[in-house]
């Protein structure tokens, strides 16, 4: 009886993330939210004192 190798299948969910860069998806959200609260919350502590 021969046996047959089976070709294996390339992983899907490595090759999704490899073409994204690090400002894809979730981490431009929070870039963009760190530009906007960092300088107010700055402005808001200089009022404060």
């Amino acid at each position: 009886m021969k046996s047959k190798q089976v070709p294996e299948m390339p992983n899907m969910t490595t090759q999704d993330h490899s073409d994204h860069g690090p400002l894809a998806g979730e981490l431009m959200d929070l870039y963009v939210a760190m530009i906007i609260v960092i300088p107010i919350a700055f402005f808001l502590k200089s009022l404060w004192l």
